[in-house]
């Protein structure tokens, strides 16, 4: 009778997690929890079974949620799947060894413990090396800063994190002024250097916790959370060192604010593609002015 209620019971929650991810994608606390549910019914399932051989065969169903695991969760939950699939199959390779002999219960627990442990490995160093090479997408190979992809990425993840409400989200759209000269006297060598070196001194010099990219050609993008006033001023300041390098170039920059409670919760990317699009703006009008100087949108 125990066998049915544990039958039922797993049978639905397969529905309804089923259901639940078809219809939404849940939030990582929630497939956290939800996993570990499904863990703990699986060795039960497992445990109250009457046929040794079919509890043997229920601790190889902890390899799937172990693959999960290994794909969108911690080392710890993976650990605590192992932990449970181990003690799961120690319990059933038992009755095995009683039912029939020592030789087949040690065969069937060598069989277990391979499927628990080499599945869920394979699947998260397959996800590190998934995880390298979209990083490796997301950076300007020459500067080694974020692209644009990898800058909308990181704006996104900072804006899901509590933030005080107060704070702004600031964009600086920074282009360099002299550098095709630069480039058609000195050579494209010296413009690369020119790039590198203003990258470089963007991310050391920018606002505290700010991304940096390389928008493309002599564009670069300054992003930052905090107060405006505060990170207008820094944003002045690059642009004063800018012109201090040994390059031969200044910057004019485009600046446009945004406060954070006037964006979304859920998809704040057309906000951002707005505020680069008007700090672009303000950046052409630094550039008539005649470069080497901040405009504010």
């Amino acid at each position: 009778m125990t066998g049915y209620v544990f039958v039922g019971l797993f049978t639905g929650f397969a529905a309804a997690m089923t259901a639940f991810w078809l219809t939404r994608w849940p939030t990582r606390r929630q497939s956290a929890l939800t996993m570990s549910a499904g863990i703990l019914l699986i060795s039960a399932w497992s445990v109250v079974q009457p046929s040794s051989a079919l509890a043997v065969l229920g601790c190889t169903a902890t390899t799937v949620t172990g693959g999960y695991v290994a794909f969108f969760h911690s080392l710890r939950l993976l650990v605590f799947n192992f932990c449970v699939a181990l003690a799961t199959a120690v319990a059933a390779c038992w009755r095995l060894g009683a039912e029939t002999n020592l030789a087949t219960a040690f065969a069937a627990f060598g069989v277990i413990v391979f499927l628990n442990a080499s599945v869920p490995l394979a699947i998260a160093g397959a996800t590190r090396a998934l995880g390298t090479y979209a990083m490796r997408s997301d950076v300007d190979p020459l500067t080694g800063l974020l692209n644009r992809r990898g800058f909308t990425d990181v704006l996104l993840r900072r804006l899901e994190r509590d933030t005080p409400a107060g704070d702004d989200l600031v964009v600086a759209m920074v282009d360099l002024d002299g550098f095709k000269s630069l480039n058609d006297s000195r050579g494209h060598a010296a413009g690369d250097r020119a790039l590198r070196a203003v990258g470089e001194l963007l991310v050391q010099a920018g606002p505290p916790g700010s991304a940096v990219c390389r928008a493309g050609g002599e564009e670069f993008l300054v992003a930052a959370i905090g107060s405006a006033e505060t990170i207008e001023g820094d944003v002045h300041r690059l642009c004063e060192h800018i012109a201090e390098l040994p390059h031969h170039v200044t910057a004019s920059v485009g600046i446009s604010t945004a406060a954070l409670a006037q964006l979304p919760g859920d998809d704040g990317s057309p906000q951002i593609d707005q505020l680069i699009e008007n700090a672009d703006s303000a950046m052409y009008v630094a550039k008539r002015n005649g470069g080497n100087r901040v405009h504010r949108a």
